[in-house]
C-alpha cells in the first residue's frame, strides 16, 4: 500500500492528501510517504506539500483542561487509555470491559460540560476531545482540495476514502462535489462502498494504472 502511495504521490497528474484524527507527527511518521499533505487531530493541524495550516482558534490550554478531568474522570475504569495530542486528547476505550463502556460514556459527557469550550469527536472505540472552532475532516478536505486543484492540469477530479464515523463530514460536505467512498459495511453519506483495505488497495493500483 505505502508503494502504491508513493507511485500516486509522485505522479505529476495527482495531489495526494491523508487525514487522521492522530497527530500530525505521529501520522506523517508512520504513513512516510514524500510529497503527501498530512492532516493531523482531524485537519486542525496540516503540513506538507507546499502547504501548511494550523488553525487560528485551536488553543491548546482548553484541550489540556479538559485532558487534567478527563484523566480524573476514568480513572477507576480499567482498559481506559488517554492519549495527549497536542491539540486534541483521545480516549481509548477498546480494552474497556463492555458493561463499563457506559461509564466511559458518561465521564466524556461530565467532562464537556464542565469544558464548553471542546468538541468530543466519536471515532471508532475512541472519543477525541478538540477545541470547538466549527472544524473537521469535511472542512479540512475542503480546504486542501480548493489549494491543490489550481496546481493540477485541467479539470481536478476528488477521490475521497475513509473507514471511520469522522469520515462522514467529509462524504457529507463532497457530496456531488467528489467521488466518495465508504470502506467497511455501515450507514454512510458517501456515494460508494467497498467491503475493506484490500479492494481500497485494489481501487489505488487501477488508478495508478489508469493513468499511465
Amino acid at each position: 500500500m505505502r508503494a502504491t502511495l508513493a507511485t500516486l504521490a509522485a505522479h505529476p497528474r495527482v495531489r495526494l492528501a491523508i487525514l487522521s484524527g492522530r497527530a500530525l507527527a505521529d501520522v506523517r511518521r508512520r504513513v512516510g510517504v514524500p510529497r503527501v499533505v498530512y492532516g493531523g487531530c482531524h485537519g486542525l493541524e496540516i503540513g506538507g506539500a507546499g502547504l501548511a495550516f494550523r488553525h487560528p482558534a485551536a488553543r491548546r490550554a482548553r484541550v489540556a483542561a479538559a485532558r487534567r478531568l478527563l484523566a480524573a474522570a476514568v480513572r477507576g475504569i480499567p482498559g481506559a487509555r488517554l492519549e495527549w495530542k497536542g491539540l486534541a486528547v483521545s480516549l481509548h476505550y477498546r480494552h474497556v470491559a463492555a458493561a463499563r463502556v457506559g461509564e466511559v460514556r458518561e465521564a466524556v459527557a461530565r467532562v464537556q460540560r464542565r469544558q464548553p469550550g471542546v468538541s468530543v469527536v466519536a471515532g471508532h472505540k475512541v472519543f477525541d476531545l478538540v477545541p470547538r472552532v466549527g472544524w473537521d475532516k469535511g472542512r479540512a478536505a475542503r480546504w486542501i482540495a480548493r489549494r491543490l486543484a489550481p496546481r493540477l492540469p485541467g479539470r481536478a477530479t476528488v477521490l475521497y476514502v475513509g473507514d471511520d464515523t469522522t469520515d462522514e463530514a467529509a462524504f457529507t460536505v463532497l457530496r456531488g462535489r467528489a467521488v466518495t467512498v465508504r470502506v467497511g459495511a455501515a450507514p454512510t453519506a458517501a456515494g460508494h462502498v467497498v467491503r475493506g483495505v484490500r479492494e481500497v488497495h485494489g481501487l489505488l493500483r487501477w488508478l495508478v494504472g489508469a493513468l499511465a
